[in-house]
């Protein structure tokens, strides 16, 4: 992978991390808007907890996602970007473009999946 495969991945990653940024923010705002004690009914209320809480869960796989994308950019700047995490062999380039952040190969990434790794 030569600088320029480098630079456009670390675009592609710093503009996926600032549009998860933006979405962490716009859940913590929600959350802060109303707790829904006001709500006239128990239905009502029931709704805006639910709401809250899927908002909640979305927002922490997404601090997951930004974890592994900060992680990532460490990666380009060591110079290990690419490489499997587990095996040090090379990610192959569309899985790298389809999830920039990935720390596996595919064979990796399928013994992670079953628990083997």
């Amino acid at each position: 992978m030569n600088s320029e495969d480098f630079d456009s991945f670390r675009t592609l990653l710093l503009a996926k991390r600032d549009d998860l940024l933006a979405r962490v923010r716009a859940a913590r705002s929600s959350e802060h808007e109303g707790n829904g004690e006001d709500a006239p009914d128990l239905g009502d209320r029931a709704l805006t907890t639910m709401s809250r809480d899927l908002s909640y869960q979305l927002s922490t796989g997404e601090r997951q996602i930004l974890k592994s994308i900060d992680e990532a950019l460490k990666r380009i700047e060591d110079g290990r970007y690419g490489q499997c995490n587990n095996c040090g062999g090379k990610i192959q380039v569309p899985r790298l473009q389809a999830v920039p952040w990935t720390r596996h190969c595919i064979d990796c990434q399928e013994l992670q999946d079953r628990g083997d790794l």
